[in-house]
């Protein structure tokens, strides 16, 4: 849940009624600083009198909800969560959520989960590990929500890439050694970060990952010359390899470059890169590496 709160926050700003006072209530800078000395209970009672002078300010709303929800008083936290929860923000109904399962309220905390996902919450990592949800998280309607979550994770194209992630000694023609690379899935398994080191010390790095909203595959590449390369492309089942387009306008003297990844085996993949002056008609080899596993 603690996680969210800056989104949540700037969710709830934009979503609802802001505050309608032309002069920022006095009391609210001594709440804070009362925040700032961390005496919560006393705090949150003051923002409760404010709240009582001005019950639309959805800013004090969310500000009440998470202070309760913080101090375990669960009952507040939801009680100020549903006055939220009409303007239908992704992220208060799921704190919300968090606040009904914490509350021993399990079927309301699944109810408000499933809303949460039908409005757009896409943070399906959060809600394998929030500890808010640890009593709903084992039930059928729980595991239904989840793989129903419009993210990456739940997307079997954005897995078609992992055949390269390993530790690799990478050779060229005449099984000449060329370098190593260190191919790592990060930011929870949602991107592919390449560690390129060649055996002249040329060095760099690309980041690959699966675009949800274009349903295309992107690699940006970099290195340490400043050099640069931006790529899309897609899985192809038939050739069961990653095929990449560098992204050039068709007016551009610049030649077009397919890059292959090609899925061998456990233990080896092929790389290779091919130039273009005629925007595909023809292609020439630009270079063949095969990538071994490490022991």
């Amino acid at each position: 849940m603690k996680n969210s709160i800056i989104i949540l926050l700037i969710g709830v700003l934009l979503s609802g009624v802001a505050m309608s006072q032309e002069t920022p209530d006095p009391r609210i800078k001594q709440a804070q600083q009362l925040e700032a000395d961390k005496k919560f209970k006393e705090a949150f009672k003051l923002y409760e009198k404010i709240h009582k002078t001005t019950p639309e300010n959805n800013t004090i709303t969310f500000k009440l909800a998470g202070m309760a929800h913080t101090l375990k008083n669960y009952k507040k936290a939801i009680k100020y969560y549903e006055k939220l929860a009409p303007n239908e923000n992704p992220n208060v109904l799921y704190n919300l959520a968090c606040s009904y399962a914490m509350h021993g309220k399990e079927k309301k905390a699944l109810v408000a989960l499933e809303s949460a996902v039908d409005k757009g919450f896409i943070q399906l990592g959060l809600m394998k590990t929030d500890p808010d949800l640890s009593s709903i998280r084992d039930s059928d309607k729980f595991k239904m929500i989840a793989s129903s979550v419009k993210s990456v994770e739940n997307e079997p194209e954005a897995q078609k890439f992992d055949f390269w992630v390993g530790e690799w000694n990478v050779y060229g023609p005449n099984d000449v050694k060329v370098g190593e690379s260190s191919i790592q899935k990060i930011l929870k398994g949602n991107v592919i970060l390449e560690n390129w080191n060649g055996a002249t010390g040329f060095a760099g790095k690309s980041f690959n990952h699966f675009h949800m909203a274009s349903g295309r595959w992107i690699q940006y590449w970099v290195d340490q010359s400043s050099g640069r390369i931006y790529f899309e492309g897609n899985f192809d089942p038939e050739q069961n390899a990653m095929v990449y387009y560098e992204q050039v306008d068709k007016d551009s003297e610049k030649p077009l470059r397919r890059l292959t990844f090609f899925n061998i085996s456990p233990d080896s993949v092929r790389q290779f890169s091919q130039l273009s002056s005629d925007y595909g008609k023809n292609w020439n080899v630009e270079y063949d590496f095969m990538y071994v596993k490490k022991p």
